[in-house]
């Protein structure tokens, strides 16, 4: 399959976080063109090519030098395990010109810190590994530091709190490219919550394995197939016999959201896969994902993603026209 998907340049420098490079590069290094008819066309590179020492002991080759970001439309910055150093001036340098040119520019946990030395982190809302969020916010002050957010995307500067985070910004990238549908499978192939938004908690208070006797997880499975009825607090509490007030407390322990919030994410991420793959008229899709109406269904849409329901279905149905030619 041809790789003619967005150009990702993932960068490398002495002293990177090993493992956000090494997750992120699962998703945009490895080829996914057979499973989704195309995909990223990644290079790594570093300010000298050759082998690049990270942290931990992990070393990777890159056999490209940071000339080859001029063509990038997404550039992927690791952790920065100096935090107080300035990075590689001319790393710093290809950021800031990928930047004007109106590339995207992703960090993952403190890599968070090389954004903010390039100077792009100015006037806006990021965030970094709650542990750094403070240092960041002292040495950046004209950024605003959100020490909760799993990851934010502020005008084509997107930051991740962490490594796993990283792994959610990576997904919430390709649900841009490529679709909700192909965000969700690429999920189920590496094991992961198909979604965590980037306004979820960092840390969510809920054991490594769930309790056997929680309800709450069926509770979410079973609410993702039938989003097509009403539903409120009292009568998700009814389902699990649990009061309002239990429900939205044990909600949030396993999820760092509302049920409210979850629940109107789940619908439109349904909402987007409809509209991605089939033909059927918007009330429809409103009445299929519980949005209701036509008005409600553009309305969340706008909110949530920014577009409308037929401008989302028209992006889609154009790029798969695309690949197809």
């Amino acid at each position: 399959m041809p790789l003619d998907g967005p150009a990702v340049a993932m960068l490398a420098y002495p002293g990177a976080g090993s493992f956000d490079y090494v997750t992120v590069n699962e998703i945009f290094g490895v080829d996914h063109s057979k499973r989704f008819g195309t995909w990223y066309r990644s290079r790594t590179c570093a300010p000298t090519p050759g082998q690049v020492d990270l942290d931990g002991g992990v070393s990777v080759h890159a056999p490209y030098g940071l000339d080859e970001t001029e063509g990038a439309e997404l550039l992927i910055v690791p952790g920065w395990t100096r935090e107080r150093e300035v990075p590689p001036r001319p790393l710093l340098a290809a950021l800031r010109r990928a930047h004007r040119r109106g590339a995207r520019i992703m960090s993952v946990c403190t890599g968070a810190f090389v954004l903010g030395h390039a100077g792009l982190l100015d006037h806006r809302r990021v965030t970094t590994h709650w542990s750094a969020a403070r240092l960041l916010a002292s040495l950046f002050p004209a950024a605003t530091v959100d020490p909760r957010a799993l990851f934010v995307d502020d005008r084509g500067v997107l930051t991740a709190a962490g490594m796993s985070a990283g792994v959610d910004l990576a997904l919430h990238v390709v649900r841009g490219d490529f679709g909700a549908d192909a965000a969700a499978a690429l999920a189920r192939r590496m094991v992961l919550a198909g979604y965590r938004g980037g306004s979820q908690a960092q840390f969510v208070d809920v054991p490594l394995a769930p309790d056997p006797g929680d309800p709450l997880p069926e509770l979410l499975d079973w609410v993702r197939q039938h989003l097509d009825q009403r539903w409120s607090l009292g009568s998700l509490g009814e389902r699990v016999h649990m009061s309002p007030r239990t429900l939205a407390r044990h909600f949030h322990r396993l999820t760092g959201t509302s049920p409210h919030r979850w629940l109107t994410r789940e619908r439109v991420l349904a909402a987007q896969r409809l509209l991605e793959i089939g033909d059927e008229p918007m009330d429809r899709v409103a009445a299929r994902t519980g949005l209701g109406s036509v008005t409600n269904l553009r309305q969340t849409f706008r909110r949530e993603l920014g577009v409308s329901p037929r401008a989302y279905r028209a992006r889609f149905r154009s790029r798969a026209a695309t690949r197809t030619a």
